[in-house]
């Protein structure tokens, strides 16, 4: 005999119809996301791999101040048992000041090959091959013209460097930039051509055979110290040194993308695992307003068994759906567009998809699973209760606990929201974590684009000066107003830290007075500060980075200055503690240094400063903008579910208010009122909440995936804005629920659940 449970189903389904479609959505979107993201973030991490060896990836590179001789080079592949490649470049600027760093296409024939994406690669002196990701930020094309200083070339091919997946101007730099630095590949006619004053001697490396991580980076160590060494002793110097494990524009990319991927999965469980828990208040909802149908059907013989088969098959069936139309938008549209946020940002080779197994287990797999132990759990419980409370209505395993009373001078509609409250206090506190979770993807979504603003004029506000020129030579400078600063680079915690010696500041100084160094005091600015979290009298150890030099500086003070990380000491002190020919000089100024190109290491502009931030906005904004949509609809979709949880539970409580003569408006200042009070109060408690958590992942997540510091900050606006959204929100849900109470019937109190 069939069983007559099944023909329950439909008429179930008919009946709560919007609250599946509801369900349904709120659990395809995720699992289309996270399975978008885990099949693109795969397919790229593949192709990445993949491309290690296809373009011949570099294993490091270094720099010298002067070019070394081919008997010095073919000494260093000796010594070192290495194969020494000549990468030269030449650092130029466009109309725009923009950076472009061009090399010889002939340099990369057998070593950090390039991947043409559209075009072909430059055959005529006057053709060029630059960057896809910044020929697409600055809107050039095929063909058209672009000019570096005063020669204009044709644009013959868009184009993915490896080396340069991420393109970072120097590895000490807080963020990439896409807009306004390229590297650009020429003919070997047309680099000889371009003048010899900012080229930069820069020698790739490769070892015979793969390495594992541990030997690489003992090799990488030992040899750092030897080129240091080797160079000195030939009366060179080594201005950088960068194994492809520490290469920022290599590593940058791939570490976001797998450390995405991760981030994702946890979002797609949370999500799946709260909608669980709701499906099982959902469940436990309908069982209360069925308690009579339940008791007869259990008094007639039916086992828990089958009772909880039959409420377990349409939440199964609905999770099933979202699981298989989720991961069929993820492999369609949604892939494709998650894909293309990664190649707004990052400049990597061409990509092929890939079949993605655990992308299934843990976007449809896992849902299932904790949908299906959480509500299994929920109905065990629920079903356990014997027929006859079932047919009583009483659902309460335990003797109920005295009503609390409240005081009759309390207004009669105040006590009865506070009855509906008490009531209902399981759902309201699934609202309150629901809430929490959608004011954290909120607040994330809406904090980046004050806070980079906010970083913007902080960079501006505590720039060093208009220009700032770090010399090759301490050659004479006659500029009026430039003031003099020593400069090199140290290590801390893996980070690159800026050591400045300083002859002038304080009174004496026309870009550093709010900086004391009196008594030989060392200062660190706000940025170093905030990400170590170091005090005043703390001890810190910097490391030289090509040999086993360490210095000991104990922290005089601070200064007010955010971007790279920097120290500050006085020029006497400074010359002590390093020696020369390990430093570098630089200069404050208003304007341009009249110094020869040739003497000039680099110039650090505001346009320099403030490159993360507007990178970071280009970027990332379609991210933010995501992400507030999303929890937007996530918090929308959750008040429905409870606030319809709330009704659907009282059905009988509300027919009973119709025919005593109450009207649909005072019913739902009965009961849609305390869900709006409940929204608010978790609003206000999850909005402050929050800031608290996103704070203290900001710092860690920052702390290990950026160079420099980004403080987190949150616009004063934020909260009322998000208070606003959440109740635009409610209202919406109000005029809705406001509707389904009109509709239900005078009879309903009358009624007793049926088959």
């Amino acid at each position: 005999m069939r069983n007559p449970l099944y023909k329950r189903l439909k008429r179930e389904f008919v009946h709560d119809l919007a609250k599946y479609i509801v369900i349904f959505l709120f659990l395809a979107l995720p699992i289309a996301l996270c399975a978008g993201y885990m099949i693109g973030n795969d397919s790229m991490i593949r192709t990445y791999d993949e491309a290690i060896g296809k373009y011949n990836l570099e294993d490091g590179h270094f720099q010298t101040m002067f070019a070394l001789a081919e008997n010095q080079i073919a000494d260093i592949e000796t010594a070192e048992n290495i194969d020494v490649s000549y990468l030269y470049y030449k650092e130029e600027k466009t109309p725009e000041d923009h950076a472009v760093r061009i090399y010889k296409s002939s340099d990369r024939m057998e070593i950090d090959k390039w991947c043409v994406h559209d075009g072909k690669m430059p055959e005529a002196n006057n053709e060029v091959a630059i960057d896809r990701l910044y020929a697409e930020n600055n809107k050039i094309s095929l063909d058209d013209e672009y000019k570096i200083n005063d020669k204009t070339y044709k644009v013959t091919a868009v184009i993915s460097l490896f080396d340069y997946s991420c393109l970072f101007k120097s590895n000490t730099d807080t963020m990439f930039n896409a807009q306004t630095f390229t590297v650009a590949l020429v003919t070997d006619e047309a680099f000889n051509a371009i003048s010899d004053d900012n080229i930069v001697y820069n020698y790739a490396y490769r070892y015979p055979e793969r390495l594992g991580e541990k030997a690489a980076h003992t090799k990488n160590n030992d040899m750092r110290k030897n080129l240091n060494a080797y160079a000195h002793e030939n009366g060179n110097m080594l201005t950088d040194y960068l194994a492809k494990e520490d290469n920022q524009a290599i590593k940058f990319s791939i570490n976001d993308i797998e450390g995405d991927l991760t981030m994702m999965l946890i979002f797609g469980i949370l999500i799946v695992g709260g909608l669980a828990f709701v499906f099982a208040l959902s469940i436990k909802s309908q069982i209360e307003s069925e308690t009579g149908s339940i008791g007869t059907l259990k008094a007639m013989g039916y086992k828990n068994g089958e009772l909880l088969a039959h409420y377990l098959l349409l939440p199964m069936l609905v999770t099933l759906l979202a699981g298989i139309v989720g991961n069929i938008l993820a492999y369609t549209a949604l892939k494709d567009y998650l894909v293309g946020l990664y190649y707004h940002s990052y400049s990597l080779p061409v990509y092929t998809t890939y079949f993605n197994a655990k992308a299934l287990v843990f976007t449809t797999i896992i849902p299932l699973a904790l949908v299906l132990l959480i509500n299994v759990f929920i109905l065990i419980r629920s079903l356990n209760i014997p027929a006859l409370n079932f047919l009583r209505g009483n659902l309460r395993m335990r003797k109920d606990k005295k009503v609390t009373k409240l005081n009759e001078k309390i207004p009669f509609m105040t006590r009865f929201r506070l009855r509906v409250i008490s009531q209902n206090k399981g759902t309201y506190i699934a609202l309150f974590f629901g809430t929490f979770f959608a004011c954290v993807i909120l607040l994330f979504g809406l904090m980046m684009s004050p806070l980079l603003s906010h970083y913007k004029k902080s960079v501006i506000a505590s720039q060093l000066a208009p220009y700032q020129t770090v010399l090759k030579a301490d050659v004479p400078v006659t500029d009026e107003g430039a003031e003099k600063l020593y400069y090199t680079q140290l290590s801390y915690e893996k980070d690159d830290v800026i050591i400045y010696g300083v002859e002038k500041s304080g009174k004496e100084s026309n870009y550093l007075k709010k900086l004391s160094l009196e008594n030989g005091k060392v200062v660190v600015n706000n940025s170093l500060r905030e990400k170590f979290k170091l005090k005043q009298g703390n001890k810190i150890v910097l490391s030289e980075k090509f040999d086993d030099k360490n210095y000991e500086i104990k922290i005089g003070g601070f200064l007010d200055n955010d971007g790279s990380l920097i120290v500050f000491m006085s020029a006497e002190d400074f010359k002590k503690t390093f020696a020369e020919g390990s430093y570098l000089v630089s200069y404050l100024s208003s304007e341009k240094l009249s110094v020869p190109e040739a003497f000039v290491y680099k110039t650090i502009t505001i346009d320099d400063l403030t490159s993360a931030s507007d990178q970071l906005t280009d970027s990332m904004g379609d991210v933010f903008l995501l992400f507030t949509i999303f929890s937007v609809i996530l918090f929308v979709l959750l008040i429905y579910l409870l606030a319809k949880i709330v009704i659907d539970k009282n059905a009988k409580q509300i027919s009973m208010m119709k025919i005593l003569g109450y009207k649909t408006r005072e019913i739902n200042r009965a009961y849609n009122v305390p869900t709006g009070i409940m929204v608010m109060v978790s609003l206000v408690i999850n909005t402050l909440l929050s800031q608290f958590l996103i704070k203290a992942l900001w710092d860690i997540i920052v702390s290990m995936r950026m160079r420099g510091w980004l403080s987190c900050y949150f616009a004063p606006w934020l909260f009322p804005l998000i208070m606003a959204i959440g109740f635009v929100g409610y209202l919406v849900v109000y005029f809705i629920e406001s509707r389904r109470i009109s509709k239900i019937s005078l009879s309903q109190t009358l009624k007793e659940g049926s088959f």
